[in-house]
């Protein structure tokens, strides 16, 4: 079940302090070295305010949690003293910078896949990485304190490298060598390993997108070993909680393979999902190339059309499932005609278990970054490959908007729409002006424009649509019963891509005006 983790958290320690944390012995000087300008990116006047002056100027800070301000001469910003938020001032940092952060409107698109942050209380939900309890001081652990700031901050700073995530990124580094050094003997070892997969989440974000060793990969690969080792493990965490581990690391080793174009890590064995489906009458005609990929698999992978029958089956499956009484789709047992089961469970349908691994959707996802793992991205394609490559991620978008439930992230869908519009921009550079561009092109734009929640990927899609106007029909462009035929030629869910496809078609044809 999903973990609850509050900021308000160091006022609820019982127990002992992690050797990380500041004793109250010498708490004068520690908290001069913390609040050190050398050290603390809390004392940049561009990113620490005090409490009143964010609540004057947004209106979203609980006034009811002064900040006590020391020093008032000059700047009375220069210095943050501890607050309510850590009154015995327990943390390695100032908390008052994370309180920002989880407040910052984009903080809502960094924790895919492992924690969302509740948009009403603004706490951290981890996908059932908490203690038991679910009330630990998670946040004294100095190793995930810094990771959850150092993925909050990316996001802050539009996912570019500055002193504050660089900061962050260090201080884990660091904390996480001490921690590793005694692994086995402390029971804070799963949020070492919950920080982890944080920093996998940053290194395949930015680090791996430069040239060089692959980061994401090499902690994958460590964590893995760790997890092996479930003896020390089990001894301090229940079962379940290994097993949530493994599931996360899995679902990062899937969206990293998806972000850098590299193969996955790890084995994971979902194949079958689609099997008892194809052997049922009722839905054994969803399995079906749409005629609109037929002209263009020639040279394609011989597994390809295979992801998209069954991709097709499962839009089939979720708009039979939503004409009717939204019940999951369910068929009879070959071997019991009384039991009915659900062989195909929805992401929304599995809510409480996180990201599930054992669904349809994660099968398809499985399938297509292995897929692209084996294309090339560096611009010099031919036509015909940007169009395979540019199909596979609109596959994985279209798998992912199928349905999100709450866990529901943003970064794995806006990747595949800035792929599909680079793939795009490459094509239609190399478009003839003596002929059309095929249809494929038209739907590939459409699914960037229509399934995107980005507004500036929505009108990156709607200009190069203009720009590019002359080299589709006429038609095109007057009549929305004439674009939807089109449409549905290729992949094509109504209830997910009906009125989002039609939406954007008004705005390109605002755009033209």
């Amino acid at each position: 079940m999903p973990r609850f983790i509050p900021l308000l958290l160091p006022n609820q320690h019982q127990g002992a302090i992690p050797r990380d944390a500041i004793h109250r012995d010498n708490m004068g000087q520690r908290r001069e070295q913390c609040r050190d300008p050398d050290t603390n990116i809390d004392l940049d006047d561009s990113v620490v305010y005090s409490t009143d002056f964010l609540a004057a100027r947004t209106g979203t800070v609980d006034s009811a949690q002064p900040t006590w301000l020391s020093g008032m001469s000059g700047n009375s910003f220069s210095r943050v003293s501890p607050s309510l938020l850590d009154p015995f001032n327990t943390l390695c940092e100032s908390p008052e910078r994370l309180r920002q952060l989880l407040r910052y409107p984009l903080a809502k698109a960094v924790g895919e896949p492992l924690f969302r942050i509740d948009q009403q209380t603004h706490c951290v939900v981890l996908q059932g990485l908490g203690n038991e309890d679910g009330q630990a001081p998670l946040l004294t652990h100095k190793s995930l304190f810094h990771a959850l700031s150092l993925l909050l901050a990316l996001a802050a700073n539009d996912y570019q490298q500055n002193y504050e995530t660089m900061h962050h990124r260090s201080q884990v580094l660091q904390s996480l060598n001490r921690d590793l050094s005694h692994f086995g003997g402390d029971s804070t070892i799963l949020h070492t390993i919950t920080a982890i997969l944080m920093l996998i989440s940053y290194e395949y974000r930015v680090r791996d997108t430069y040239p060089g060793p692959a980061c994401a990969a090499t902690h994958i690969h460590g964590l893995q070993t760790i997890i092996s080792q479930r003896n020390n493990l089990t001894s301090q965490h229940s079962v379940s909680h290994i097993t949530q581990v493994q599931r996360a690391l899995f679902w990062q080793d899937i969206i990293c393979s998806l972000a850098t174009g590299a193969p996955r890590v790890l084995q994971f064995d979902n194949r079958g999902m689609f099997t008892r489906l194809r052997e049922d009458e009722t839905y054994r005609s969803y399995f079906a190339l749409p005629q609109g990929f037929i002209p263009h698999t020639y040279g394609w992978p011989a597994a390809v059309p295979a992801v998209f029958e069954d991709l097709n089956a499962l839009c089939c499956a979720v708009d039979t499932m939503r004409r009717g009484t939204r019940a999951p789709i369910t068929f009879v047992n070959n071997d019991d005609k009384d039991i009915s089961v659900t062989p195909m469970p929805l992401m929304e349908d599995l809510d409480d278990e996180g990201y599930p691994l054992c669904n349809s959707q994660a099968n398809l996802q499985i399938r297509l970054v292995d897929l692209l793992s084996g294309t090339r991205g560096d611009g010099s394609q031919s036509e015909e490959t940007l169009i395979y490559r540019a199909c596979l991620f609109a596959a994985y978008l279209c798998t992912y908007r199928l349905s999100e439930g709450v866990w529901g992230g943003y970064f794995a869908p806006e990747k595949c729409v800035t792929e599909i519009l680079d793939c795009m921009t490459d094509f239609t550079r190399q478009l003839s002006p003596w002929k059309l561009a095929p249809d494929i092109s038209f739907w590939l734009l459409h699914m960037a424009g229509g399934l995107t929640k980005s507004q500036l990927h929505k009108d990156q899609a709607a200009a190069l649509v203009e720009r590019y106007r002359c080299f589709y029909s006429t038609g095109y462009f007057q009549d929305w019963e004439l674009v939807e035929m089109r449409l549905k030629k290729f992949i094509w869910c109504e209830h997910v891509m009906k009125q989002k496809m039609y939406r954007f078609w008004q705005e390109c044809q605002i755009g033209c005006c």
